[in-house]
C-alpha cells in the first residue's frame, strides 16, 4: 500500500513539472487592479531572431522588440511580470524580469522612443478590414496578386497608436 501511494505521488510530481515545462510563458504588462494591458510571448527553446536572456534565474529566448516593449511599459508606470499559463490560470514566475536589462543587451542601439516609434519590425501590418476587403475583391474575379496590388494602391499606412501618442505628447 505504501509503495502504491509513493508511486502515485511521484507520478503526480512528474506530471506537474512536465506540465509547467510545456506551459506558455509571456511577458505581461498589467495596470491598476492587475488589469491586463498587453503581452509578448517568450520562448523556452532557441528560435531564429530571438536572443537568449536570463529572466527569473532561467534561460528564455526573447525578441529584441519585446525587451524594448517592457521598458516602454515600465516607463508608463505599468507592472511587467513573467507569467505562465498552465491551462488553469496565470502563474506569476517573477516581477520586473527585465529591469536589469539594457536595450544594447539585445542589439538595439537606438533610443527607446525611436525604437517604439518605428514599431515591431517582425510584426506584419495587416488589419482585419484589409483581409475582409481582399476576400470581396477576390470574389469579383481578381487573382490574389491583383487584389494585393489594388489594396496596396489604395492603402495609406497610418502611424501606430504609440507614434500618435508620442507626437501628441511632444506637441506636434
Amino acid at each position: 500500500m505504501r509503495m502504491r501511494y509513493f508511486a502515485s505521488l511521484l507520478f503526480g510530481i512528474c506530471l506537474s513539472t512536465s506540465a509547467f515545462a510545456s506551459s506558455d510563458v509571456f511577458l505581461i504588462s498589467r495596470g491598476l487592479d492587475d488589469e491586463f494591458l498587453g503581452s509578448h510571448k517568450v520562448q523556452q527553446l532557441p528560435r531564429t531572431g530571438y536572443k537568449e536572456l536570463r529572466l527569473c534565474n532561467r534561460s528564455y529566448w526573447v525578441r529584441p522588440y519585446s525587451v524594448a516593449w517592457t521598458k516602454w511599459e515600465e516607463q508608463l508606470g505599468h507592472e511587467v511580470r513573467l507569467e505562465a499559463n498552465q491551462g488553469y490560470g496565470w502563474v506569476v514566475l517573477c516581477n520586473k524580469p527585465t529591469t536589469k536589462l539594457r536595450l544594447t543587451d539585445v542589439g538595439i542601439y537606438a533610443t527607446l522612443e525611436k525604437t517604439m516609434e518605428q514599431g515591431d519590425p517582425d510584426r506584419e501590418f495587416t488589419n482585419r478590414f484589409q483581409a475582409i476587403r481582399r476576400t470581396f475583391i477576390m470574389r469579383n474575379g481578381l487573382t490574389p496578386e491583383e487584389a494585393e496590388a489594388l489594396i496596396a494602391k489604395n492603402y495609406e499606412r497610418t502611424s501606430s497608436r504609440l507614434s500618435q501618442f508620442l507626437n501628441q505628447r511632444d506637441g506636434e
